[in-house]
């Protein structure tokens, strides 16, 4: 017996209905979440204030297709992007030492360089503290010979001493300045030292 043309293309309608009613409830999920009241609760939407609480992307018949953890502290965040910072930070000084320098030496000798460009400095600034010093002796000497002359010391003179001393206190605060800067690049060599020397060692344990 032959079957109708029209009873098999409604049954052809029927299968593929049933067919994609099937699809639609296998990718229907489902969200497990806790409520403001702390309750469980499984609903097809998941409202924005639950999400930061986690959750859970589950089907219709109980199977788990996902588990989201809860969010982050706002402390807890900006920790871990301090962290992922001085990460960051830590490689990019690590690629820096390893481009710069090929041995310890090469950094003990960048540091004598640059530790002897800034003692130049330095002195150069004790000489001129020194020549400031003998102006000022040599224009107080000049005031109290006055003085025991019983002559008035003018009024530029005791603005020369004042300039004078007031270019010694520029000059000995320039030469601190110089001081601390020597200091400051003395240890950075030297972190640069261990640093590159952990390197090293790290890279030789990998060969």
């Amino acid at each position: 017996m032959l079957t109708c043309p029209r009873l098999r293309r409604a049954s052809s309608i029927l299968l593929l209905a049933t067919l994609a009613a099937g699809s639609v409830q296998a990718e229907r999920v489902l969200y497990r979440y806790l409520d403001d009241k702390g309750q469980v609760v499984l609903n097809d939407n998941l409202p924005p204030s639950a999400a930061s609480r986690g959750y859970e992307i589950i089907r219709p018949d109980g199977r788990l297709v996902k588990s989201v953890d809860p969010a982050l502290p706002a402390d807890e965040v900006e920790a871990e992007r301090l962290r992922q910072e001085e990460e960051a930070a830590q490689q990019r000084w690590d690629e820096s030492l390893l481009l710069r320098y090929s041995s310890v030496d090469d950094i003990e000798d960048a540091k004598k360089r640059a530790l002897g460009d800034i003692q130049i400095r330095i002195s150069i600034l004790k000489g001129n503290l020194n020549y400031l010093k003998t102006q000022v002796e040599r224009e107080e000497a000049r005031a109290a010979e006055m003085e025991r002359r019983n002559q008035d010391v003018s009024q530029t003179q005791k603005d020369t001493i004042a300039t004078l001393k007031s270019q010694i206190a520029d000059v000995e605060d320039l030469i601190a300045i110089r001081e601390r800067e020597k200091a400051q690049t003395s240890k950075r060599f030297d972190r640069d030292i261990s640093r590159f020397t952990v390197l090293l060692e790290s890279i030789g344990r990998r060969r």
